[in-house]
């Protein structure tokens, strides 16, 4: 009996073969995991609105590290892995997710957090609320530009559909 190199069998298991696809392929899984169960602990009843969108996660530290991580590996450590392009497509996906979503539970949230103020203490909380999201929201725009980069100088681009206009009638 032999062993399949990498070259034979289907297309899903050629990609899957190298570690680092497989690695990179499933740190974007878990981010787009993430923010799936986190959206609909957010929209889904169980609290005030405005206390859900201040606890809302969206603007975590894995959603800013873990897709740049995966672009790193398919693309920046030699050899350019098989989907790449796909892979920092996924990335700036869940990057643009994030950040809207972000924006939104961030300033939401504002209305819960400065609610609750009634000592210098709970003004700092507050202010670092705000300020530290702020900066989240930053860095997860940094981290979104890096894998711009990457998936512009893979070929990649965003384009606009646009609609053409009707043929003359004859």
């Amino acid at each position: 009996m032999t062993t399949p190199t990498p070259s034979t069998g289907t297309s899903a298991a050629r990609m899957l073969s190298s570690p680092r696809n497989l690695a990179a392929w499933a740190l974007v899984g878990y981010v787009a995991l993430f923010l799936f169960f986190e959206f609909f602990q957010w929209i889904l009843p169980g609290g005030s609105f405005s206390t859900r969108s201040a606890n809302a996660d969206f603007r975590s530290i894995l959603i800013m590290g873990l897709p740049v991580l995966a672009v790193v590996l398919a693309v920046h450590v030699a050899p350019v892995v098989a989907g790449a392009r796909l892979i920092a497509a996924i990335a700036l996906l869940e990057y643009a997710v994030a950040v809207f979503f972000g924006l939104i539970t961030l300033l939401i949230g504002l209305g819960a957090v400065f609610d609750r103020v009634d000592s210098a203490s709970d003004s700092i909380g507050a202010l670092g609320y705000l300020v530290l999201g702020l900066a989240e929201l930053g860095l997860i725009a940094i981290a979104a530009l890096v894998v711009w980069r990457a998936y512009s100088g893979l070929g990649g681009t965003l384009t606009i559909p646009r609609s053409r206009p009707a043929p003359p009638a004859a």
